[in-house]
């Protein structure tokens, strides 16, 4: 029975495996079904702005070697001015006006310099306490970090619980 099934079965799967190997052309790049060579991949032209004629040509900028084009899509500069920003912020590295109070409102009870390393100290020393077993180590887990910040982590519904408790309005309670 076994080599009656043997017989059917190997047959097919060398002529599968084999028919994978050849070149056939109605499979394109990354096996999608379009003929090679049909022309240009139409996903991979990238459409861009509208050329412009400068006003006189015999004063041209001089190229150079790694700037932008002016012809190319910039979709999050064209969403800020969309929005009423302005676009030159985007590569600006200067605190504005506006940002400014936003720092000061945030560092009002003071700012620890090395916060960054502080935390991730902390951090290390909350793991180091916690260390998984050898297996798990290896295998891993996706709720090793649940399990690892569980004493931290909020509970929805006795947190909505409580501020009703507390009389605060609640409009909508968290998913299940």
């Amino acid at each position: 029975m076994f080599l009656r099934i043997l017989k059917l079965v190997l047959p097919m799967a060398c002529i599968v495996a084999l028919s994978a190997c050849g070149n056939n052309p109605v499979y394109g790049k990354n096996g999608n079904f379009r003929l090679k060579d049909a022309g240009p991949d139409e996903f991979s032209v990238l459409p861009t702005k509208e050329l412009e004629l400068p006003e006189d040509l015999k004063v041209l900028p001089e190229p150079t070697l790694g700037s932008k084009n002016r012809a190319d899509l910039t979709p999050q500069s064209d969403a800020v001015v969309a929005l009423g920003g302005k676009s030159d912020q985007l590569e600006s590295t200067k605190v504005g006006s506006g940002e400014q109070a936003l720092i000061t409102a945030a560092s009002r009870n003071g700012v620890s310099a090395g916060i960054r390393e502080e935390l991730a100290a902390e951090d290390q020393a909350f793991r180091g306490k916690r260390k998984r077993d050898f297996m798990r180590r290896w295998i891993g887990s996706n709720g090793s970090y649940l399990r690892r910040y569980k004493d931290q982590s909020l509970d929805g519904y006795a947190e909505l619980w409580r501020l009703q408790d507390l009389g605060v309005r609640t409009p909508t309670a968290p998913p299940k």
